[in-house]
């Protein structure tokens, strides 16, 4: 009787089990709420690998990559490449959604308190302290990520040059990672060809501790001729009921197409958009001033969730909540559906050891050039005692501490108004 009970067990353990759509939702409107800036990357790796590993950390820096080398925001592309990998499609849009919700919905009601009451005093103090808190936050996260995808010569040297390409050359990221995956390719071949540089290169500066959960993701995702060929369908669906409502009116028409124009076309970060979001939404069309997009952009960064969700505002401004949903759905469906479709080619790519190498290189170039934003985040950010404390304070907590971030911020929140 014992016997057969481990038996069923052994069976239970090995069998991966299917998450469902509530818990998807769930878990990323959480880390929806807690991901301000870069932090978002480390949010999703303690939510996703550390606690239920649902992948593991190899298979998290993979699409870590991808949601880098893809056009769009790199913290949604992240997330919908994790929804897919959990459970497929339907996995992808229910994470998708319930990631940008906090943002979408905090951008919403700052943006009608500013439009309708032009007089918000407790923005600048919040501004303020949830700014010295992201410093504290992403610097925790780099420190992670570092632990995990730089811990060989190889890869430091690619690290390095991340940096020093973006911080003193000011390189365009999407140029860095394709330098970063052409030297890593050829470090590969020396490791093949070169046994005293397999030695040297391969040789790790610390080994992280790993748990048995960690080592095997707790759920896979298996491809499926017929469930591609759906989603296929559905992604055409989406767009073409997209793109029925972007030509309903001519409103629609100049705010949809050009943010769907934007988020399917612009490669580097949120921050490339800018400046073309900019120049089509102030200078072409004047959805809104010079003025009100500074202010946007302000408020934006006080929000949870990429830069891009200066969209909602224009969406809201130019007509109404409808707006907002509509400019948010077309800066990031392009990215959503690309994502999508090449998943589950990239996935398969990823058993190839050469191009796991070039992926590993890329990762490490990336996490440099975070070394880059950390610096220019400090400057703007900490500029005084408390500042300091609230950074410090956070980066402590959350380092430390099993505290939630999502308290981390609330506290953090209340503090500045207090302290601004």
């Amino acid at each position: 009787m014992q016997v057969e009970t481990n038996s069923d067990h052994n069976q239970t353990l090995e069998k991966p089990r299917l998450v469902s759509f509530f818990e998807i939702a769930r878990t990323f409107l959480h880390i929806g709420f807690v991901s301000y800036s870069l932090a978002a990357l480390g949010e999703a790796k303690k939510a996703l690998v550390d606690k239920k590993h649902w992948l593991t950390d190899e298979e998290y820096l993979n699409g870590l990559a991808l949601s880098q080398l893809l056009p769009g925001a790199p913290t949604v592309n992240l997330n919908t490449y994790i929804g897919y990998f959990v459970r497929g499609f339907p996995g992808a849009l229910v994470a998708s959604i319930f990631f940008v919700i906090p943002c979408f919905l905090a951008m919403v009601a700052l943006t009608h308190l500013y439009l309708y009451y032009n007089n918000l005093p407790v923005v600048a103090a919040l501004f303020k302290g949830v700014g010295a808190l992201v410093v504290g936050l992403v610097f925790n996260t780099i420190i992670d990520l570092w632990k995990k995808g730089v811990n060989t010569l190889q890869l430091t040297i690619l690290a390095a040059a991340g940096f020093g390409m973006v911080y003193f050359l000011k390189v365009n990221i999407m140029v860095l990672l394709l330098v970063a995956g052409i030297v890593s390719l050829a470090f590969t071949f020396l490791s093949y060809k070169v046994s005293g540089w397999k030695l040297v290169m391969d040789k790790k500066f610390w080994v992280p501790k790993r748990s048995p959960q960690n080592e095997t993701s707790a759920l896979k995702f298996e491809f499926s001729r017929k469930k591609y060929v759906s989603m296929l369908i559905m992604i055409g669906v989406l767009l073409i009921l997209n793109f029925l409502i972007n030509f309903s009116s001519p409103t629609f028409r100049s705010l949809g197409n050009t943010l769907f124009g934007i988020g399917g076309l612009t490669f580097g970060s949120g921050y490339a958009m800018l400046p073309f979001i900019q120049n089509t939404m102030v200078n072409q069309f004047h959805f809104v001033t010079d003025k009100e997009f500074g202010v946007a952009l302000a408020l934006s960064l006080l929000t949870p969730g990429p830069v891009t969700v200066i969209s909602a505002f224009i969406g809201y401004k130019v007509a109404g909540i409808f707006g907002a949903a509509l400019a948010m759905a077309n800066m990031y469906l392009p990215s959503f559906a690309v994502v999508n479709i090449i998943s589950d080619l990239y996935n398969r790519a990823g058993k190839i050891e050469l191009f796991k190498m070039a992926i590993g290189g890329i990762v490490a170039a990336f996490i440099g050039t975070l070394w880059a934003v950390i610096i220019k985040l400090t400057g703007s950010s900490i500029v005084d005692l408390p500042t300091i404390g609230l950074a410090l304070a956070a980066f402590g907590v959350q380092r430390f501490t099993k505290i939630d971030t999502l308290w981390i911020i609330i506290a953090g929140a209340i503090l500045s108004c207090f302290i601004f």
